[in-house]
């Protein structure tokens, strides 16, 4: 992908990310501890965004830099599973507290559960319908 494309994406995935929080410039330059200015030349493609002006984006947004970093086209892309993956992670270890990880953890492991008994009642209905 060309640097003009890149910076397409990356200005699309802004203002997406923008609407969906309701969140105007000013709110975005703030969150990220970045100049107004610096955001504006990034909706209107005037710039291409810097690291650590991607890691205050990504800060604001609570989303992994990595994301953020591959979105700008300064990593490679990853498969949907890994970037599942990256940010299920980086999602955990938003939690501070201790027993609230060990809850997450749990949570996580029931729905595993929950899944392999429904694929044994689903393989056993299969089987008694053959």
């Amino acid at each position: 992908m060309t640097a003009v494309g890149k910076n397409h994406k990356f200005k699309e995935w802004l203002i997406d990310e923008m609407n969906r929080r309701e969140w105007s410039q000013a709110d975005l330059a703030r969150y990220s501890d970045l100049n107004r200015a610096v955001i504006n030349k990034l909706l209107n493609g005037q710039s291409m965004p810097r690291p650590s002006t991607l890691e205050g984006i990504a800060r604001a947004f609570r989303t992994p830099v990595e994301k953020v970093f591959r979105i700008a086209g300064l990593l490679p892309e990853i498969s949907e599973t890994d970037g599942f993956n990256e940010e299920v992670l980086h999602n955990i270890n938003q939690i501070q507290d201790p027993k609230r990880k060990s809850t997450a953890l749990l949570l996580i492991k029931a729905l595993i559960q929950e899944e392999e008994t429904e694929k044994v009642k689903n393989d056993r209905r299969k089987s008694s319908e053959d």
